[in-house]
């Protein structure tokens, strides 16, 4: 089980990835990428469905474990930082990042695709990285 565990890092990480991807090529090449919109926006909705398929593969094996973030990453050796994966969290991720995908889809089709949609893509998957990882750091099966 602990291989599932720890594939369950990649929910947050595969969105905020791919956003500071976008956004070096944003800052590298400007121009060039303000005109790529759909690969943008196609990007940032496979990073979606891919940290919620991960998701859902989680809540159909009906994995159920806690992560010790401070045995990775030195800089919270003091801190007792847990990643949480229940059920109830799998369930939130699931359902956040298809709603994420529906805005995203439809900022695709209602917003004008000038300047500031490529930002606004990458505002998206860094706003939905972040969420993630909030949600997995709580323990909404004790709230319940």
């Amino acid at each position: 089980m602990g291989n599932f565990i720890n594939s369950t890092t990649l929910i947050p990480l595969i969105p905020l990835v791919t956003s500071l991807l976008i956004f070096i090529l944003l800052v590298s090449f400007n121009r060039t990428l303000n005109r790529l919109t759909k690969p943008v926006t196609a990007l940032v909705v496979l990073s979606l469905l891919g940290s919620a398929f991960i998701g859902s593969f989680d809540y159909f094996k009906k994995i159920e474990e806690e992560l010790v973030l401070s045995e990775f990453l030195k800089f919270f050796e003091k801190k007792n930082l847990v990643l949480h994966l229940n059920l109830v969290n799998e369930k939130i991720i699931i359902f956040f990042s298809l709603i994420m995908i529906l805005i995203i889809g439809v900022s695709f089709y209602k917003l004008p695709r000038k300047k500031g949609y490529i930002s606004l893509m990458i505002s998206l998957g860094i706003i939905s990285s972040s969420v993630m990882f909030s949600i997995l750091l709580i323990d909404f099966s004790a709230l319940i």
